[in-house]
């Protein structure tokens, strides 16, 4: 971990991020995150933006599925010196701690726990029989084992109507409670200084859970089998907190995520995690570290610590693997991809690519693209080792070689080679004399990385194999929409039925006047040179 463990400030994370929303792109969140409803309720449905009760969705999402940019945070560490066990923490938990939590919505929306305190699960009742604390609507059934409480400083963010000058618009009909159901985990001061393995699994959908598991000691205390977390240098698994899907369905109807996300790996800073909640009424609340006048903003020691670049969180390695056999877990099956056909993802992002991206003057980075292109070797080096050349290749067998490209080579996952001899279309380190050259099966400037495919269809793919005819909105009419389409209908028939009577009454008419052949015009001089016309002329 980052930092100093008894200095607040860092905000270091690993999380899980659905991917119709870009971390910090509110655009891209705003009545999307973190959304996880299945369920059409038409009192939220202008509060999440794709709602089931939505009878197309558009952009290659499926009709009727309510969708959403969810949030695991595996862990989020709050650094600092609590001076003792932090108040309403059972078991006692001390900074630093790990916060394990679950971001959903909707949230309860009333009765909810107050910040600072445990959520009171049963009515007090005072001697004379009067309620003296009603009991407050969580959820039930969470499990926490170890040095674990629930979190009792954050239980989630209201989202209301946004003001004018805010970079998004919300109006107070999508405005909508969102829950965090979280646990704090004790950490100590061996997590900042060795590697420490943190693991969760997740079993998506109805019927699924979320655990969490941390590396712990196993002691007989009075007799039972607890777990401690000591000096944090432990080597046994421990289930820290578990979320089961039967705990978020029974009291609001959401569920444990489904959605395709992505593995974030950051640490942060915020005046909101980690900072002093109070300054002396004397203290300018600014931050900035060149600022003497700031100093009273930061915790002690906090801007030498910046200073010092001892800020770098290291990650040794990342497993993310799954189950092939749906009846090996509960919940819904397992997928790795960003576009499964089960919850599409890329249509909606590129015909949205403006939310995912920033434009100046704001930023020039993105380019206007949501994502930039995984460089392919490219990185400056000295030696193979640089490459991955000393990383033995992973081989492939019958049951993954659709899965990954992946091919043995005796110099590993790549070479360091003369700028010179690199192969078209090679990216180049200004100034390099030599660059990384990648083996075939992976890639990354370093070429560390394992160049995969996805294990399923894409649900583009699958579409545009279909006939154009079934990418059509299909209709279902509601009463209403009946009932004017019958009224129209009832009305044309009216019409028609006037307007043939009318054409035979004149077809009556003109039948009864007595007519006179036409006879061409005569003209006949008399005696008194007077022209006499017979006849008649139309």
């Amino acid at each position: 971990m980052p930092g100093d463990p008894f200095i607040g400030g860092l905000w270091p994370a690993v999380w899980l991020l659905g991917n119709l929303g870009r971390a910090t792109y509110e655009a891209s969140t705003n009545n999307i995150w973190p959304w996880s409803y299945d369920v059409c309720d038409r009192k939220l449905q202008e509060a999440q933006e794709i709602s089931k009760c939505n009878v197309q969705n558009h952009y290659g999402l499926n009709p009727h599925q309510g969708r959403g940019a969810t949030e695991v945070d595996i862990v989020e560490v709050m650094t600092g010196d609590s001076n003792g066990p932090l108040p309403a923490t059972v078991p006692p938990i001390s900074l630093p701690y790990g916060d394990m939590t679950l971001q959903v919505a909707p949230g309860i929306p009333s009765n909810r726990p107050n910040s600072g305190k445990q959520p009171k699960r049963n009515t007090t009742l005072s001697d004379t029989g009067h309620t003296m604390f009603a009991a407050e609507t969580w959820y039930d059934g969470l499990e926490l084992q170890g040095n674990t409480s629930i979190n009792p400083f954050f239980y989630g963010t209201y989202l209301g109507e946004t003001k004018p000058e805010e970079p998004v618009t919300r109006t107070k009909f999508q405005a909508f409670q969102a829950d965090a159901v979280g646990s704090l985990h004790q950490l100590t001061r061996s997590h900042f200084e060795k590697p420490h393995t943190f693991r969760v699994e997740w079993q998506p959908g109805k019927g699924g859970r979320l655990d969490w598991f941390v590396k712990t000691y196993y002691e007989v205390i009075n007799g039972t089998l607890t777990s401690i977390e000591r000096d944090g240098k432990g080597h046994k698994w421990v289930k820290a907190f578990s979320i089961k899907d039967k705990s978020l369905s029974d009291l609001i109807g959401s569920q444990i995520p489904n959605e395709p996300s992505s593995l974030i790996f950051n640490t942060a800073i915020s005046s909101t995690w980690g900072f002093p909640y109070d300054v002396p009424a004397y203290c300018k609340k600014c931050y900035d570290c060149d600022d003497p006048k700031c100093a009273c903003s930061f915790y002690p020691g906090f801007c030498n610590m910046i200073k010092s670049n001892k800020t770098a969180m290291y990650i040794d390695s990342v497993r993310v693997y799954q189950s092939r056999y749906g009846g090996n877990h509960v919940g819904n099956n397992h997928s790795v991809g960003c576009d499964v056909p089960e919850y599409p993802s890329r249509d909606y992002i590129k015909g949205n690519e403006y939310k995912y991206a920033r434009s100046p003057p704001f930023d020039t980075s993105d380019h206007g693209r949501p994502l930039k292109k995984i460089k392919n070797g490219g990185a400056k080096c000295k030696a193979d080792a640089d490459c991955g050349g000393n990383v033995p290749v992973a081989s492939s067998d019958n049951e993954t070689s659709t899965a990954r490209k992946l091919t043995s080579a005796p110099f590993g996952r790549g070479r360091c080679i003369p700028v010179s001899q690199r192969p078209r279309g090679l990216a180049n380190t200004n100034g390099a004399k030599n660059v990384c050259n990648c083996t075939p099966g992976y890639t990354g400037p370093h070429c560390l990385a394992i160049d995969h495919i996805d294990d399923f269809e894409s649900a583009l793919t699958n579409r545009l194999s279909k006939s154009l005819l079934d990418n059509f909105a299909h209709l279902r009419p509601t009463r209403f929409m009946i009932g004017m389409f019958g009224s129209l209908l009832l009305g044309l028939l009216i019409f028609l039925v006037h307007h043939a009577m009318n054409m035979r009454k004149r077809e009556i008419n003109s039948s009864m006047i007595e007519t006179t052949p036409l006879v061409r015009p005569q003209f006949i001089m008399n005696d008194n040179s007077n022209t006499i016309v017979t006849g008649r002329s139309v």
